[in-house]
């Protein structure tokens, strides 16, 4: 018996079972001439189906957009955390600075001066840009020594100026402090005493003062402070009425220009003279 080509298509159709293991939806259990021409057409059309997935195209494009995200994510997250280091050390900066500034401005305010003796010394340094002066000058009181200290009661000279800590090397706002010079012995020197280092965040100082005679309603600024009697001592006879203190911190990265705190102080005991 002669079969059609449709009828011999459908008896060339794998079985059920191999469709299954080749991952193909196996035809329905037609019958007859019109399950030959049905079964013929969906294995056909079955064998023609693309496989699923992503072109290579996709992938690429796919892939350049995570690292664009990426890329984007770090950017972003390394400059939020390195502006919140340079805010940090900036605040640390700042507190050491405060610290250092109101310990000499509560200091100068408890100056006093008895004679020739206790006049207010400057000596402008050659620290270049950061400033590099020495001020100093006849106190009373704890400010700046401390409470425990043996000065705390009696009149003491404190000198203020940036120097080079003996034990780290590092250098820093640093003070000395010792009694009256009378009462100190014929190889008294003041430059041998260790400076004591308050902060080394601190690397330049800078000073300038004000004359304190007649108020014109103006602080005029003086370019130097004479410190020499007129009959040729070499001591200071008065205390400036007004001291402008500038503080140069640590850059906070190398390259950046230095950090300033500037204050203005009003020594009392000047302003009360000129009454």
């Amino acid at each position: 018996m002669r079969t059609t080509g449709i009828e011999s298509v459908a008896r060339r159709h794998p079985s059920r079972s191999a469709l299954r293991r080749e991952g193909l939806r196996p035809f329905p259990p037609y019958k007859g001439p019109q399950a030959a021409r049905t079964v013929g057409r969906e294995w056909l059309s079955t064998r023609n189906l693309p496989a699923a997935g992503f072109t290579l195209i996709e992938l690429l494009v796919a892939t350049s957009i995570l690292v664009i995200v990426s890329a984007m994510t770090v950017l972003l997250v390394t400059t939020v955390t390195k502006a919140w280091q340079r805010a940090t050390a900036l605040s640390e900066d700042l507190h050491h600075g405060d610290y250092v500034i109101e310990q000499l401005v509560s200091a100068l305010r408890a100056t006093r001066y008895r004679g020739r003796a206790d006049g207010f010394q400057l000596e402008k340094g050659s620290g270049g840009s950061l400033g590099a002066d020495r001020i100093s000058w006849v106190k009373e009181g704890p400010e700046l020594v401390g409470e425990e200290s043996t000065f705390a009661k009696t009149f003491h000279r404190i000198r203020f100026t940036v120097a080079r800590d003996p034990e780290s090397g590092k250098m820093g706002a640093a003070f000395t402090a010792w009694g009256d010079e009378y009462l100190q012995p014929d190889d008294f020197d003041s430059d041998a005493l260790p400076p004591l280092i308050l902060s080394d965040r601190v690397v330049g100082f800078s000073c300038r003062v004000a004359t304190n005679g007649a108020d014109t309603g103006e602080i005029e600024w003086l370019d130097a402070w004479d410190a020499t009697l007129p009959g040729g001592d070499s001591e200071t006879n008065h205390v400036p009425r007004f001291v402008e203190l500038t503080l140069y911190l640590s850059p906070l990265e190398e390259g950046d220009a230095p950090v300033e705190m500037r204050r203005l102080v009003d020594i009392p005991i000047a302003s009360e003279g000129m009454k």
